[in-house]
């Protein structure tokens, strides 16, 4: 896709892997590279497959040239050839029938093909042809082996691919193509991502090649994309809407990482069709770790539905230890955005499909030919994940519970494809005869139609405009569009639709109980029960359901799925370059001295040396371990040369707490008694406990909370009792209660068992965020390698509140306001509070004051993103702002700070000299 200009494009990458199995040196065509995949079972494949009009590559006229092919060239071993006969030269035969002669004169030509992920190429076909989008680019595979085939011919077939249809070929070898798609698509990836675990001890999938293979085409993919990508993008803007690269599916999941590391800045999206599992499942996959890093080289990664993105961040939080929140996750410094976005169909564009004079004719021969009976009609890949035999035996109960529907009522099941599982083929025959047998009058049709082909387009068009049921009753599946098609196709009738609640589309057609009758194919008893309902359903409540489904589909239709995750991808990216550090300023003391300068009204420092400090070693508890002993702070600072004592702090900021227009506030993980103890005794400076649970106020002796104790005193027993089972079961870690925040340590364990403790974590941060949900304001992550619960975003919270409270004398608004809004109260002890009074020595310390300078410093965790965010925000508010971020040793820092430091000392420094040489 590109800019308005007409050299801009945006590349759209995913794998296409049609094979032809029926041929055994050649696969029959070369499917245009494009994202399109609709390999044998994809999700979002949709019925109505008009042939694209960038088509495939045909070496030859013949449908079974390559069979024929693999005759001729094997003529020798056939027992039908003459034993006399052939050529009486083997060169000759060598040089004629040489795989290389055949294919170096062998016709070719580009054609539609029918076949790919049809939902995709539509989409994006129809976005171009409303100019929704100007132009696009498309870098995949092809679908024939090209060991056999010349390079001269390569080179001619990728020539007028990318000349005349916009295309970028891979060409990878045999073996890689059917090791990454036979094998570790098809076998591991593809069940697993659908809760059927493979386990057959037979299958050479699991064999440690398939998974070099995947790793092969994937690469070969993201250099094909960094090549197109520098040749037609080089220059163009990168704010440009359209300047994107967008891979597709599973068989890409580790593309956008390879891609990330040749383009560090460039826009990345990706769409997973598919289901994404439970962590449980996907911890299966021998791989996790690198397939999960994979996607996160995306700045976007966009599902189908809610429950995959849950699952995706869930998994991410357990297995890579990410901090994740309602708009996506942080992993390595990286934010990675996650948006439910399920594809549609275009619904203009289906529904004069439905009236066509061809579909007519057929619904006329289909009436002729059922007359009264009830025609439920059903379509699936012929494989166990679409619940063809619960929904048989379903059928089954419902004519025996409800005899007087046998010789009225029949099933069209169309099974597209082959089965590679001739058991189940054969079990699925053995209920369809049972069924059959059911009738008593062999003059009528029989309850069961089994076709095991596909039909004609405007046939099946046809069925669903006639049909009195359409039923989707997959035990697992992304989306299914063809029952979006079917709503189109059933305006007349206005028919119900059953649908599992397994397929992804079932959340969005359930219209809160109001569209879609939902089934489990588990439950045998109700499914059954859900065909009569839909058969006994009267025409109000049809008319009702069908127009909510209506509504739905159009509202998500195909343009709006483009438009939706183009936008998603844009600010997804344009959120992490505000955070890239080659847009930060090293932070130095002339910086700091005009900020000082420029602004003699009152000034507000937010101070988090602790999350700033660099710490030396693996041990995530020096810091703490440190400031709660302070006799042992000398040992520690050897350890670490960013550790300060209180003392020492307090020192270098002797200068800055003497001038009576700043506002010095110093923000801690440690409790309020442990502050009161190191800092209490240093006049005006103001503290912050807990990250931000308890504020003490400048020259205030009492402590404010913004939490509330009672939801505290809720959540906490539930957090300590799960928190506890984890250190039990790794020994070396233990816990921390403070007041308003429980933290899970894993102390030596952590130098031990790394990987044990990074489980442990991770999972510790998913029960608890899974216990309580981001609406329930109480959050686990993850901060220098300790797990710390507590309410979301205190820190962010305190900051917001002291901007405001300083900022008292602005029109209309007191302090007493100021601690109404943010529901504070005094913390007199532990599970005792009580109202602010206007006698407290916070108000009588408070003066007409109003702040328009703000200087923050933190490090580079959680606790410190949504401060630095906040305070940058304020500058267009008239406000003098200062964000600086310490990170040490960290490589590829990125931060919404706009300054950056090594270390916290550099700070202090300059920071002491203030009242000295300013």
């Amino acid at each position: 896709m590109g800019s308005s200009t007409s050299s801009s494009y945006t590349n759209l990458a995913a794998l296409s892997n049609q094979t032809n199995t029926s041929a055994p040196t050649a696969r029959r065509t070369i499917n245009r590279p494009s994202p399109f995949t609709l390999h044998g079972n994809n999700s979002t494949s949709s019925i109505h497959e008009e042939a694209s009009n960038l088509g495939s590559v045909h070496l030859d006229g013949k449908d079974d040239w390559a069979n024929d092919f693999n005759d001729i060239s094997h003529a020798r071993s056939s027992s039908k050839l003459a034993p006399y006969g052939g050529f009486s030269k083997p060169s000759l035969e060598d040089g004629i029938l040489s795989h290389s002669n055949i294919f170096e004169t062998a016709p070719w030509s580009v054609a539609s093909y029918r076949k790919g992920n049809g939902s995709l190429i539509k989409a994006v076909d129809q976005a171009l042809r409303d100019g929704k989008i100007h132009k696009r680019k498309w870098v995949g595979t092809i679908a024939m082996p090209s060991d056999a085939v010349p390079q001269k011919v390569i080179d001619d077939i990728t020539k007028t691919l990318h000349d005349d249809y916009d295309s970028e070929a891979v060409f990878p070898n045999d073996d890689i193509f059917q090791g990454h798609y036979k094998s570790f698509c098809k076998q591991i990836l593809w069940p697993t991502l659908h809760y059927q675990i493979p386990d057959d001890p037979k299958s050479k999938a699991f064999e440690e090649h398939s998974w070099e293979q995947y790793k092969a085409l994937n690469q070969l993919i993201a250099d094909k994309l960094v090549e197109t990508y520098k040749r037609e993008n080089a220059g163009k803007d990168p704010n440009d809407p359209e300047n994107i690269i967008w891979i597709h599916d599973y068989h890409l999941l580790l593309a956008p990482k390879m891609v990330r590391e040749q383009l560090p800045d460039a826009k990345i999206g990706f769409f997973l069709h598919v289901s994404f599992p439970s962590s449980e499942v996907f911890r299966c996959f021998a791989q996790r770790k690198s397939l999960l890093e994979g996607m996160l080289g995306a700045n976007c990664i966009s599902f189908q539905t809610e429950e995959y993105v849950r699952h995706f961040l869930q998994t991410c939080s357990r297995l890579l230890l990410a901090d994740t929140n309602e708009l996506g996750l942080t992993y390595d410094k990286n934010f990675v955005m996650t948006s439910t976005i399920p594809i549609g169909i275009d619904a203009e564009k289906f529904g004069p499909v439905t009236r066509t004079e061809d579909v007519t004719d057929w619904r006329q021969m289909i009436r002729e030919r059922w007359g009264d009976q009830k025609l439920i009609v059903s379509r699936d890949k012929l494989d166990k994940l679409r619940g063809i035999k619960q929904k048989l035996l379903a059928y089954e109960r419902f004519l025996l519970s409800n005899p007087e529907y046998i010789d009225n009522t029949v099933l069209i099941q169309i099974c597209i494809g082959t089965s590679h599982d001739p058991d189940y083929e054969s079990e699925l025959l053995g209920i369809v005869s049972r069924i059959n047998s059911l009738p008593e009058n062999i003059s009528i049709s029989q309850p069961v139609v089994f076709l095991q082909q596909d039909i004609d387009f405007d046939q099946y068009v046809a069925l669903q405009c006639e049909a009195d049921v359409f039923v989707v009753s997959s035990m697992r599946e992304g989306l299914n569009l063809t029952c979006h098609e079917f709503v189109i196709a059933t305006s007349e009738k206005k028919s119900p639709l059953m649908i599992s609640e397994f397929a992804g589309s079932s959340q969005i057609l359930d219209c809160r109980g109001q569209g879609a009758l939902l089934l489990n194919p588990w439950s045998l008893k109700a499914f059954a029960e859900t065909f009569k309902q839909s058969l006994t359903m009267s025409k109000e409540e049809k008319e009702r359901r069908w127009k909510n489904m209506y509504d739905m589909i159009l509202t998500h239709d195909s343009n709006t799925w483009i438009a939706s995750c183009l936008k998603d991808i844009n600010q997804a990216w344009a959120r992490e370059e505000a955070r890239h550090n080659g847009k930060m300023i090293r932070f130095t003391e002339e910086i700091f001295q005009q900020f000082y300068r420029k602004n003699q009204a009152n000034r507000l420092f937010f101070l988090n040396l602790e999350t700033a400090t660099v710490i030396g070693g693996q041990d995530p508890n020096t810091v703490v371990a440190a400031m709660k002993s302070v006799t042992n702070a000398a040992a520690v600072a050897g350890k670490s040369a960013s550790f300060s004592e209180p003392s020492t702090i307090s020192k270098l900021l002797e200068g800055l707490l003497s001038d009576t227009s700043n506002r010095v506030y110093l923000v801690s993980v440690l409790r309020r008694s442990d502050l009161d103890r190191f800092y209490g005794g240093i006049p005006r400076l103001g503290l912050v406990a807990e990250n931000g649970g308890y504020i003490k106020i400048v020259d205030s002796k009492q402590w404010l909370t913004l939490t509330d104790e009672n939801e505290v005193g809720a959540w906490m027993p539930q957090v300590r009792s799960l928190i506890q089972s984890k250190v039990e079961r790794l020994p070396g870690s233990f816990m921390e209660v403070e007041d308003c925040t429980v933290s899970f340590r894993p102390g030596k364990a952590f130098m031990e068992d790394r990987e044990r403790s990074i489980d442990m974590m991770g999972d510790c941060i998913q029960h608890v965020n899974d216990l309580f949900q981001e609406s329930d304001g109480v959050h686990a992550f993850i901060s220098k390698n300790v797990v710390i619960v507590q309410q979301n975003l205190l820190s962010l919270r305190a900051l917001e509140f002291l901007v405001q409270f300083h900022n008292h004398t602005q029109k209309g608004v007191s302090p007493a306001d100021i601690i109404d809004q943010f529901k504070a109260k005094l913390a007199i002890s532990p599970g005792t509070l009580s109202p602010v009074q206007s006698t407290s020595s916070m108000m009588q310390a408070l003066e007409a004051e109003e702040v328009k300078s703000l200087f923050v410093i933190g490090g580079t965790t959680q606790i410190d993103e949504p401060c630095f965010e906040y305070a940058n925000s304020l500058a267009g508010d008239g406000y003098e702002v200062q964000t600086v971020t310490s990170f040490g040793a960290e490589a590829n820092l990125k931060s919404s700070a706009r300054y950056c430091v090594g270390g916290k000392n550099e700070v202090l420094v300059m920071l002491s000299k203030v009242g000295k040489e300013l």
